[in-house]
């Protein structure tokens, strides 16, 4: 599975979220951390942020009941940086697009999905598909390279 750029994060309401090379899925479901993590079957990890975070929110993602996905934002309004995790526990198995980058510190290969408006990095890891995405400027353009990108993935312990 492909993940592509998920919502507008800096935003407080329900998103539409682009997962695989489907079309947007029904809106998600703003829910605290505590409800996520009572409502799917995996342990939410989460990632050191490397800015102060203002806000965060999380989303569960609506997948037609095929999977659960969990989309947690870390942002900054002040300074207008966004940081999304994506977990999901999706079996698809398509080849995942972009770059193939380096693996992680846990051995899971990983994939520079990078673009002109965010960057991205994804990977596979004991059943769970992991992105993270980090844009500026209300998610216009990329905030980190794909090797500071790595550099927090591998903080998801």
């Amino acid at each position: 599975m492909v993940l592509v750029i998920l919502s507008a994060c800096s935003k407080k309401t329900e998103s539409n979220t682009m997962v695989g090379d489907v079309e947007p899925n029904p809106p998600a479901v703003e829910v605290s951390l505590q409800e996520a993590e009572s409502r799917v079957p995996f342990k939410i990890k989460q990632p050191v942020v490397p800015f102060e975070v203002t806000e965060q929110s999380t989303r569960l993602l609506e997948t037609n009941g095929t999977y659960e996905a969990v989309e947690i934002t870390y942002a900054n309004k002040d300074e207008d940086l966004n940081l999304i995790l994506l977990i999901t526990n999706s079996k698809v198995d398509t080849p995942p697009k972009g770059k193939i980058g380096e693996k992680l510190t846990n051995g899971s290969q990983t994939w520079d999905q990078g673009n002109a408006e965010a960057s991205s990095i994804y990977w596979r890891y004991e059943g769970l598909t992991y992105a993270v995405v980090s844009g500026k400027n209300n998610n216009l353009e990329p905030l980190y390279d794909y090797v500071t990108l790595l550099k927090i993935a591998n903080t998801i312990q």
